[in-house]
């Protein structure tokens, strides 16, 4: 790829400048300007009238002639935008006339000829886009020069059509096809009538031959084909097709984004802000609400019913033509490859300038729906897989334009769906996943039918009773049937369902049909093979970021309940899970009606899933578990902007936290060295984002709150409460050496989670929270308060040890941070026997 030389980067930086300063009507006349006067002089010389030799343009003079254009684009000036127009347009219809360099290559890897008229008419086309006086005769000109190069293929000259007709011609066409220009009525009959001279048989033999001579000899030509073959394109009549088709489709979508502005289906300031080549995905999201039509003329009505014509004659004709050599769709070599891309391009872009015709026709043409699903129904849909999805996303469209179409359009979606074709059904692998070919085929399929559902009535009941309809694929045969005898068609059928469900819920927003699916794709019922689960899970999450609170907390609850542990459970599938929930959680991040509820539920499923499983002999990192699979999920909901259960906790909230750390204690969690080096980090975010473990409205009861505590009676063996003993003895001080004699499991487990939470806590920076115990009455009446001024001590003795050391200086304070310290959880042991225990006047001026 060659760049820009030094000589073009300064007559670029150089034209932008000039373009201001001739912007004001100071400047009466151009030639006053020398600096522009200057450009003009590197100008190559207009070609002479005789039949000498054509002049020769170098690449200089063509950085003079876009220095010029490029002024012309930016001035604001109209007198100067004038002058220098003539002069722009005069070469522009000159460039035939000249000879050109032909071992020079331009910017992006294509021949110069390309490079230069493809900026040459984007600056053209910008200067149109903002003058309406200006614009016809700059698109007369354009129109006029296409027709000129087409003159030249038709000729003879098969040496100047290799190396600058096609190169000229399609460098031009991308330019057409890239501008933001609202193109007009007479552009549509423009490129009308240039389509049809691009079918001529003099203009493919014409293109066919040239492109030939480059074996034969010629070293120009040769390089010409060459260079584009190393960017993955062949040279040919096909491939000139192909990117005229991107410029009817431009021509088209504009003219269709102006009839959308008058009917008032689309906002005039959305289409100025819409890249030109995003404008599709815009009009395919609409919803039409009266008729669109731009064919009132007759002649513009039998251009589009000639565009129309020739869009689906050349899809059918390279359609066959692709089938009838299948071999050709595997092939590896460059030449072959590039010509199977070209057939697919000349497809697709047929359906998309056919469908543009049709809507701005203002009826649909049977034949371009029937050619659609006509594919979508045969097995070319897999080997031609690109086009499907075009042939979905075209099907989109035309459904929300063309109402009476919508029922063979859900008919032929919902059979794709839920009676997939052989060759679809072989595309699962041995576990019943979908392939990268399969995944992108149903996408589009689902998305379909869902908008077309949606589309078709308004009415929830009848929506509700689709989703039944569609739902009875996926329920025939499957109630309580094992995973294992679930067929590949079965799984895909599956599959399809659960992703058009979930696409319709999405479309629809509505809190009954949200809730409906949900419950649906989530039945554990139908949804038993482990892949189907983890599809499931990631459905109703993209369910969920658009659901109402209340239909949020269902989705996430029936989300949690697929995620299972013990004996026959798919780690696979917990592990999607698990990502597909913390993916959620920092997309619902800043939402605070959601976060608080997501936190508790997932807390609570945590526990349950904990607890029921037993602790592993041996810790391995990569071992499927409820803390690897939970914690992420946790971690990420505490570390919310929502979240703010650590100041506002209710009742229920803190007996959550409470069993939490309860069991986080007894399991050993917290101490034990492989647990605290793979899960440290997040341990300490949680104790720093926990509330104190006693609620006010305790009072008199916490200890009987905790003695009857169902987490612990679970957990509780002798072992256990020797071991809970054992952690207490460096905490608790001498005077209460009586209470550790007799301390119960539950009071154990309490006090060693109120020090791992507060010590924890300390180290993050905070040492305060623990003093809310103190005004808790549940706490200063209970017997466990000597205690817990034990841990306060060694509380406050961390935060100061801490505040104290290299961790954390003047800056890193300054800077916010407040990292706990590694040793945060390295167990009460290590934790309380370096700690000494500061004096009370200390701990007052503390507080």
């Amino acid at each position: 790829m060659e760049s820009l030389d030094l000589h073009s980067l300064i007559l670029e930086e150089l034209s932008e400048v000039l373009a201001y300063t001739c912007a004001t009507p100071v400047v009466d006349e151009l030639g006053s300007d020398p600096a522009v006067q200057r450009i003009i002089a590197q100008c190559p010389p207009l070609p002479s009238s005789d039949n000498g030799a054509r002049r020769v343009v170098s690449r200089r003079h063509e950085n003079a002639v876009l220095a010029l254009a490029k002024i012309l684009s930016q001035s604001t000036c109209f007198k100067v935008q004038k002058v220098l127009l003539d002069r722009v347009l005069a070469y522009l219809d000159a460039l035939p006339g000249y000879a050109y360099s032909f071992s020079s290559f331009g910017v992006g890897g294509v021949p110069t000829e390309h490079w230069f008229l493809e900026a040459l008419i984007a600056r053209l086309l910008a200067c149109a886009a903002q003058s309406s006086e200006l614009a016809p005769a700059i698109l007369e000109h354009v129109w006029k020069h296409l027709n000129g190069l087409v003159d030249i293929i038709e000729s003879a000259d098969l040496e100047r059509t290799a190396v600058f007709a096609l190169p000229a011609l399609l460098g031009s066409m991308e330019a057409l096809e890239r501008t933001a220009f609202r193109f007009g009525v007479s552009d549509v009959l423009m490129a009308d009538a240039l389509s049809a001279r691009l079918l001529t048989p003099a203009v493919a033999n014409g293109i066919h031959q040239s492109v030939s001579e480059s074996s034969t000899g010629m070293n120009a030509v040769r390089r010409t084909v060459s260079l584009y073959l190393q960017h993955g394109v062949g040279l040919s009549g096909n491939y000139v097709l192909a990117q005229f088709q991107l410029v009817l489709r431009a021509v088209l979508e504009s003219r269709l984004a102006i009839q959308l502005v008058k009917s008032g289906d689309l906002k005039p300031e959305v289409i100025d802000r819409k890249d030109p080549c995003q404008l599709w995905d815009l009009i395919s999201r609409l919803d039409i609400h009266c008729r669109v039509s731009d064919s009132d003329a007759h002649e513009l009505q039998s251009a589009y019913t000639r565009i129309l014509s020739f869009s689906m004659q050349t899809y059918r004709d390279t359609r066959v033509l692709l089938l009838q050599t299948p071999q050709v769709l595997g092939a590896a070599d460059l030449t072959t490859r590039s010509m199977v891309a070209t057939g697919m391009s000349i497809m697709y872009r047929s359906l998309y300038v056919g469908s543009l015709a049709c809507l701005l026709l203002g009826h649909l043409d049977p034949a371009l729906l029937n050619s659609i699903l006509e594919h979508i129904r045969s097995d070319a849909a897999q080997s031609l897989s690109s086009l499907t999805v075009v042939c979905f996303r075209v099907l989109s469209t035309i459904s929300a334009f063309f109402p009476p179409s919508r029922d063979a359009i859900i008919a032929a979606a919902s059979s794709f769906v839920t009676s997939p074709p052989e060759c679809l059904v072989e595309e699962l692998d041995d576990e019943g996943r979908m392939t990268e070919k399969e995944e992108v085929l149903i996408l589009p399929a689902a998305t379909t039918l869902a908008s077309c559902m949606r589309l078709r009535s308004s009415n929830r009941q009848r929506i509700v009773s689709a989703i039944h309809t569609l739902f009875n694929a996926l329920a025939v045969n499957r109630i309580g049937a094992p995973a294992a005898a679930m067929t590949r068609r079965t799984i895909r059928i599956s599959r399809n369902v659960i992703l058009s469900l979930s696409q319709l819920a999405q479309l629809y927003k509505d809190a009954e049909v949200t809730s409906l699916v949900v419950s649906m794709i989530c039945a554990p019922r139908f949804i038993s093979s482990p892949s189907l689960v983890a599809l499931a899970i990631q459905c109703a999450a993209n369910v969920a970021t658009i659901a109402q609170p209340q239909v949020f907390v269902d989705i996430v609850g029936a989300a949690l309940k697929r995620v299972t542990f013990g004996k026959g459970a798919d780690d696979a599938a917990n592990t999607s899970a698990g990502l597909t929930l913390t993916t959620l959680a920092l997309n619902v991040a800043a939402r605070k009606d959601v976060v608080e509820d997501f936190f508790c539920a997932t807390l609570r499923s945590f526990i349950d899933s904990s607890v029921a499983t037993p602790v592993a002999p041996k810790f391995k990192r990569r071992a499927v578990t409820p803390l690897s699979v939970y914690l992420p999920i946790i971690h990420t909901l505490v570390s919310a902007k929502g979240y703010a259960i650590d100041m506002e906790a209710t009742a229920e909230q803190i007996s959550l936290w409470r069993n939490f750390w309860f069991h986080m204690v007894v399991r050993g969690y917290l101490t034990e060295k492989s647990y605290v080096a793979a899960f440290g980090k997040i341990y300490a975010t949680l104790a720093a984002k926990s509330p104190i473990l006693v609620h006010p409205s305790s009072v008199n009861y916490l200890e009987t709150e905790i003695e009857y505590n169902s987490i612990l009676q679970r957990e509780y063996s002798d072992a256990s409460l020797a071991r809970l003993r054992q952690a207490l003895a460096p905490i608790v001080s001498s005077q209460s050496q009586a209470l550790l004699r007799n301390v119960s499991f539950p009071q154990a487990a309490f006090l060693l989670s109120v020090y791992n939470v507060e010590i924890a806590r300390a180290a993050s920076g905070n040492c305060s929270t623990i003093l809310r115990y103190f005004s808790n009455s549940a706490v200063t009446s209970s017997s466990l308060l000597p205690a817990i001024e034990s841990i306060a001590d060694l509380a406050i003795s961390a935060y100061v040890r801490e505040t104290t050391s290299k961790r954390w200086s003047i800056e890193a304070s300054l800077a916010g941070n407040s990292a706990p310290s590694d040793d945060a959880f390295a167990g009460p042991q290590l934790a309380a026997g370096s700690a000494t225990l500061p004096t009370m006047a200390q701990v007052r001026e503390l507080m």
